[in-house]
């Protein structure tokens, strides 16, 4: 794992809104004092310590009644999501996203758009909706992680990975995504969003 400088939050400012497990529809959230409150840290000391969590923007891409999905290679970063379908779309927000003349709340969408541009091939720019917030605190990854999602509606559903590390990429509509092992951030999203009755 390379050194790279990743944007983190220090679990105590997260603690008030972080005390639930799953998928929290957007609301009133003090996310600039979240940014304000963290920094840049290398990635290879963040992803085992549960003093900081990672903030990750998460997009689902969709299209209709489809959803853009995915596999996770060996070649993925996250060794802990190996072989697993996504929904979702995200990465680490590091340096390159850090423009001064930015404000804070616009830090994470402007970095949500990076990693989709980076990992995903569109025919068109989609709009990017933030819909809510994914904790996880039972699972190794989760301890470090917290997803900042997005949604993205698309006119046509032209979509494919770019990366090597995402593979067998596919739209599948609503009613057809529980055929195959998730990993728990998409499994949230399934459950508590996308299939919620």
């Amino acid at each position: 794992m390379n050194d790279e400088q990743i944007l983190v939050a220090p679990r105590s400012v997260l603690e008030p809104f972080i005390r639930f497990r799953g998928f929290r529809q957007a609301g009133d959230s003090p996310i600039e004092e979240w940014i304000e409150a963290g920094g840049f840290k290398p990635r290879s000391m963040m992803e085992s310590d549960p003093n900081y969590k990672q903030l990750i923007p998460y997009i689902l891409l969709r299209c209709d009644d489809q959803v853009f999905r995915y596999w996770r290679t060996k070649r993925a970063g996250e060794r802990r999501l190996h072989h697993l379908y996504s929904v979702g779309v995200g990465g680490h927000i590091d340096q390159r996203d850090d423009n001064l003349f930015t404000p804070s709340n616009e830090l994470l969408l402007e970095a949500a758009m990076r990693e989709l541009k980076e990992e995903i091939e569109l025919s068109e720019t989609p709009d990017l909706r933030h819909i809510g917030y994914i904790n996880d605190d039972e699972s190794e990854v989760g301890q470090v992680h917290f997803g900042v999602v997005y949604e993205a509606w698309l006119a046509n559903p032209h979509a494919q990975t770019r990366e090597s590390a995402l593979a067998r990429g596919e739209w599948k509509r609503l009613h057809d995504l529980k055929d195959v092992e998730y990993e728990s951030w998409s499994q949230f999203l399934l459950d508590e969003y996308l299939l919620k009755t």
